[in-house]
């Protein structure tokens, strides 16, 4: 194997770490945003976890800008090697030929290193407004046109007052009836545009 060989394939191995390096860069980062979201929405305030996890995605960025600078260097020397290599067997088909001997075509050098695609599936889209279900879901908005994941909030409705006066009815008078305003199953769904705040459709269980 050939010095340029060899340099060639340990370009290549370092690439495709860099590839995986990347990766579980980015979906730690993912996750570290979205605890973040979610402590954001919970109002926390300002926690030395926050602040922890505000930090270790300042790292992860960091580092994700040294890995692409290092990948788009390696692909220039690549790139380079091949270049030199393509010259040197020309050459060599050049002086071939001039002896007599039928010309040989360099091998094809163009190579592509593609990234895996991520582990975890893509959300599903539901275009349908009036099939939502109960939970936050990825739709778009008939206001702003946007794509967005839905907000819910629940309302009490007539099931909620029902199921209290059926326990009331039972004979759960002892504050067992008051259940139903406690539990959003009984309750009703409203999916909201968390851009625009536009309702976009509320779901009732009756």
């Amino acid at each position: 194997m050939t010095s340029s060989e060899m340099e060639v394939k340990k370009i290549s191995e370092e690439l495709k770490h860099i590839s995986l390096k990347g990766q579980q860069l980015e979906e730690r980062k993912k996750i570290l945003c979205i605890f973040q979201e979610l402590r954001d929405r919970a109002e926390f305030g300002e926690t030395e976890e926050a602040a922890a996890t505000r930090q270790e995605i300042k790292e992860i960025c960091d580092k994700l800008k040294e890995l692409t600078e290092r990948k788009t260097e390696l692909q220039k020397c690549y790139e380079n090697v091949m270049k030199a290599k393509d010259k040197n067997s020309k050459k060599i088909t050049s002086a071939s030929s001039q002896d007599g001997r039928p010309r040989v075509p360099a091998p094809a050098s163009n190579v592509f290193f593609v990234e895996a695609p991520p582990a975890y599936p893509a959300p599903a889209v539901i275009l349908d407004v009036e099939n939502l279900p109960s939970s936050p879901t990825r739709t778009q908005c008939p206001e702003c046109r946007q794509f967005i994941t839905t907000e819910i909030c629940t309302s009490v409705s007539s099931v909620t007052w029902m199921v209290c006066f059926m326990t009331a009815l039972i004979g759960c008078v002892a504050g067992c009836c008051l259940l139903p305003f406690c539990m959003d199953r009984f309750k009703s769904t409203t999916h909201r545009c968390p851009k625009c705040r536009t309702s976009i459709v509320t779901i009732k269980k009756l």
